[in-house]
C-alpha cells in the first residue's frame, strides 16, 4: 500500500491554520441547514467565505465541489421530489453557459472575481437580480451557469424560476436542489477539464461536504417549524459584512 500518496490525500492544504478549517467546515454546516429551510441563500454564504480565504482562482472549483455535495445530500434528504419538467431545458441552457463561463474564467484577474463575487452579494441583498419565470428555461440555465463559472452561485436566479411553479416547500427546496446539483457538476467537470488540482483540498473538502450534509439534515428536521423570516434576516446581515470586506479589500488590491 502507498502510505505517501494516501497521506498526500489526507492533509490539508499549506497556508491555512486550523481555526480557518473549523470556520470553513462550520460554514459549510450553516450554510446548508439555511439552504434546507429557505431552499437558497447558503451557497452565497459559502462563496463569501471561501473567498476570504482562498485565491480567486480557487474559490469557484472549490465552491462547486461543495455545493455538488450539498445539493446532492439535499435531494436525498427531499427523496429527490422534483419537478422534471424543467430539468432538461435547464441542463441545454448548462451545457452552452458553463464552456463559455469557462473562457473567461481563464483570464481575468484574480481579485476581479472577488470584486465581482462581493458586487453579485450586494445584488442579492438588495434584490436587484432580475426575476425570470417557467418561459425562460433555457435561457435561465444559460445566463446563470455562465455566472456561476464566473462569481460562483447564482441561486437566486434559478429560485425565481422554481418560485414560478407555486410548488410546496418540499418540492421547491429539492427542485431548486436538482438544478444547483445539475449546474454545479458541470462546473466540476469543466474545472477538472481546464486542469485545477483537488487533489491538495481532498480532506477539507470532504470534512465541509459532511458539514453540509449534516447541516442538511437539521435543517429537514425542522423546515416546517421554524418561520422563513428569521433566516432570511440573520443570512442577509452576515453576507453585508463579508461581501463589503471582500469589496474594500479586492478593490484596494486592484489599485495598488
Amino acid at each position: 500500500m502507498n502510505f505517501d500518496l494516501i497521506s498526500s490525500f489526507l492533509s490539508f492544504p499549506d497556508g491555512l491554520n486550523w481555526l480557518i478549517y473549523i470556520v470553513i467546515i462550520v460554514t459549510s454546516f450553516v450554510s446548508s441547514f439555511i439552504s434546507s429551510i429557505i431552499g437558497f441563500g447558503g451557497g452565497l454564504l459559502m462563496l463569501g467565505v471561501l473567498a476570504l480565504f482562498f485565491p480567486g482562482s480557487a474559490i469557484i472549483p472549490l465552491h462547486a465541489i461543495i455545493q455538488l455535495g450539498s445539493n446532492f445530500s439535499r435531494l436525498l434528504f427531499f427523496k429527490f421530489n422534483v419537478q422534471w419538467s424543467i430539468v432538461i431545458p435547464f441542463s441545454l441552457g448548462c451545457v452552452i453557459g458553463v464552456p463559455i463561463g469557462g473562457l473567461l474564467y481563464l483570464s481575468i484577474n484574480e481579485d476581479l472575481i472577488k470584486l465581482l463575487i462581493a458586487l453579485f452579494i450586494i445584488f442579492n441583498i438588495l434584490n436587484k437580480v432580475p426575476v425570470l419565470n417557467s418561459n425562460k428555461l433555457i435561457f435561465t440555465g444559460i445566463i446563470s451557469s455562465f455566472l456561476s463559472t464566473i462569481i460562483g452561485v447564482t441561486g437566486s436566479l434559478i429560485s425565481s424560476v422554481v418560485q414560478s411553479y407555486d410548488l410546496d416547500q418540499s418540492k421547491y427546496i429539492s427542485s431548486c436542489a436538482f438544478l444547483l446539483f445539475t449546474q454545479h457538476l458541470f462546473k466540476c467537470i469543466l474545472f477538472g477539464v481546464l486542469g485545477f488540482v483537488f487533489k491538495p483540498y481532498v480532506l477539507l473538502l470532504l470534512l465541509v461536504i459532511i458539514g453540509g450534509i449534516i447541516g442538511t439534515l437539521f435543517g429537514k428536521l425542522i423546515v416546517f417549524k421554524v418561520p422563513e423570516y428569521y433566516f432570511k434576516l440573520f443570512i442577509k446581515i452576515l453576507l453585508l459584512i463579508i461581501s463589503l470586506n471582500l469589496l474594500v479589500n479586492s478593490i484596494i488590491n486592484i489599485l495598488m
